[in-house]
């Protein structure tokens, strides 16, 4: 070490400059029984017959004027997780996660009654008319579908697109009761389409055993197998398939 770091003063004061930027505040007040405490203990700590510190210097220059944080505020001492009422959900930062089984029963995702109207839902099938023309290019749909130079490539875009208001029917069914319900698509689940029919009725289809008639345009349509449906709108959006053979109703 160097003779110049051995004339530093480790603690020494620090400049004023430094004591105004600091975030400290200046003007806490002290307990008249705390002020009379802490030199007396100061003295009491420091052994002057072993030690050459002065304990009131030591006390004006290190103690006196400053404030000593005996803890960390800012320390987090609760647990990452803990357990909310009975439904014993993680918890993190304060706040709580919604599970599934508290959305079906707050409804959160059900459609109201005075909103399952058909009328309401033809503005979304016109933008829906855009979208899956747009994601063809702008080009004849069924002319692509027919081709079999462009039919795979479309139907990669077809099965990835979304159907939040498209219209769809459906053609077959292993349940009789489901074969001619048509609609717009409201909502899309894993396992179910939920329909709006032109009689104001939301109708929950489910995709197992069922093909659909999909409305392209207004002069095509396409027929998707429901069993190749079952996954959610974002799932099958990011999925990868494989073309396989499909066994018929």
């Amino acid at each position: 070490m160097s003779s110049n770091a051995n004339t530093i003063d480790l603690y020494a004061q620090l400049p004023k400059n430094v004591k105004s930027k600091s975030g400290a505040p200046t003007d806490v007040p002290m307990d008249p029984a705390t002020g009379k405490f802490t030199p007396a203990f100061i003295e009491r700590v420091i052994d002057t017959e072993k030690s050459d510190v002065n304990a009131k210097v030591a006390y004006s220059d290190r103690v006196k004027g400053r404030m000593l944080l005996l803890t960390n505020p800012f320390k987090d001492k609760t647990s990452k997780l803990d357990k909310i009422g009975d439904a014993g959900v993680g918890k993190k930062s304060g706040r709580k996660k919604i599970t599934a089984k508290e959305k079906r029963q707050l409804k959160i995702y059900d459609i109201p009654e005075e909103a399952r109207r058909y009328e309401l839902f033809l503005p979304l099938h016109r933008l829906w008319t855009k979208y899956i023309s747009s994601l063809f290019g702008d080009r004849d749909i069924a002319s692509q579908l027919a081709d079999a130079k462009q039919q795979q490539q479309a139907l990669g875009r077809l099965i990835k697109a979304d159907l939040h208001g498209a219209k769809l029917s459906v053609e077959r069914s292993k349940c009789p009761n489901f074969v001619g319900i048509s609609g717009i698509v409201a909502q899309e689940t894993k396992n179910a389409f939920k329909l709006i029919t032109p009689d104001n009725r939301l109708v929950v289809v489910p995709k197992a055993r069922c093909v659909f008639a999909l409305e392209l345009s207004s002069d095509s349509q396409c027929l998707i197998y429901g069993d190749q449906f079952m996954y959610r709108a974002s799932e099958r959006a990011a999925k990868k398939f494989k073309p396989k053979p499909t066994v018929d109703l």
